[in-house]
């Protein structure tokens, strides 16, 4: 029975997941059938539910740029082959003996030095196991973070062309055009505006095309530009005025974030002298001293099986 242990722990873990993962998408599901009519209405075209109805990992993937159907099946099916996969690596060396042969050899050690790495031993394959589950989740979490930083990269230089060329007298949508032609094709914010644009061609109004936008990225900076942008668009105020105001706005962040940026670099740098320094600094002083100190009880011990 103690054989089994390990497998059944993690498969016990892997079938809690899935049951959690399969109730979070039930209630999606039945939540996103009671979505209120005055977001759907606000919406106003059938083509918009998919930005409503999508459940919770679906709008996660999607925002970190997985866009198809499958991404979410392709997810779950990769966690659990890869909680599963260590779960049976772990049974089967539990079963022929490999934990306990690596305790005995460490506790040969003299010194009773293997005894305190026993435990990290044991629990090393745990620990990869988990951090074989967590790869999905964290690949999705850089990804979504590395597209942030792209759109926030992007963003004040996109307005202020908008703004520069607005105030020349080109229409919106032809500056936005010429500006996205300008930019490379494989940027995030650049695919989303092109597919901004592809909405105002297939007829969208474009107050709805401005609020799939937002949807679409969910970067706060960009949800400020589009909530100008639409703001404007109600009100009929001029959106040159609403640019000239964002990109002064987006100028002073970008400031901000710099001098922030420049004044976070000391205390970034501890760390790789804590981990650079100190342990050299710890060698060369305490070195001769634990050299000396094992002399000495070597010596002791000599004298003392020597008496013996």
């Amino acid at each position: 029975m103690n054989d089994l242990l390990p497998v059944l722990s993690m498969t016990l873990g892997a079938g809690i997941l899935v049951t959690m993962l399969a109730l979070r998408l039930r209630a999606d599901r039945v939540r996103s059938r009671l979505i209120s009519a005055e977001k759907q209405a606000a919406l106003q075209t059938p083509e918009d539910a998919d930005l409503l109805e999508r459940n919770w990992l679906a709008q996660w993937l999607f925002l970190a740029g997985f866009r198809s159907r499958k991404a979410s099946t392709a997810f779950v099916s990769l966690t659990i082959v890869l909680a599963l996969g260590p779960a049976w690596t772990i049974y089967r060396a539990h079963d022929r003996g490999l934990f306990a042969l690596v305790a005995d050899l460490l506790a040969s050690v003299p010194g009773g030095v293997g005894n305190v790495l026993i435990p990290f031993a044991l629990a090393g394959p745990w620990l990869l196991g988990i951090g074989l589950v967590s790869l999905p989740i964290l690949f999705v979490r850089v990804t979504r973070r590395r597209r942030i930083r792209m759109i926030e990269a992007d963003l004040p230089l996109i307005l202020d062309l908008l703004n520069t060329l607005t105030h020349a007298g080109i229409g919106f949508d032809a500056a936005l055009d010429r500006i996205l032609a300008s930019q490379p094709a494989k940027r995030p914010l650049v695919q989303e505006l092109r597919t901004f644009q592809y909405d105002i061609m297939a007829g969208r109004p474009r107050v709805i095309s401005l609020r799939r936008l937002g949807q679409r990225i969910e970067v706060p900076s960009f949800s400020t530009f589009v909530s100008a942008i639409i703001q404007a668009e109600q009100v009929g105020s001029e959106i040159v005025q609403t640019l000239r105001a964002q990109a002064e706005e987006f100028r002073s962040r970008r400031r901000e974030r710099a001098r922030a940026a420049a004044l976070s670099v000391p205390t970034k740098l501890i760390i790789p002298m804590v981990i650079g320094f100190v342990p050299g600094v710890f060698v060369a002083l305490l070195g001769p001293m634990m050299f000396e100190a094992f002399e000495l009880m070597d010596r002791t011990l000599r004298g003392v099986s020597g008496q013996g």
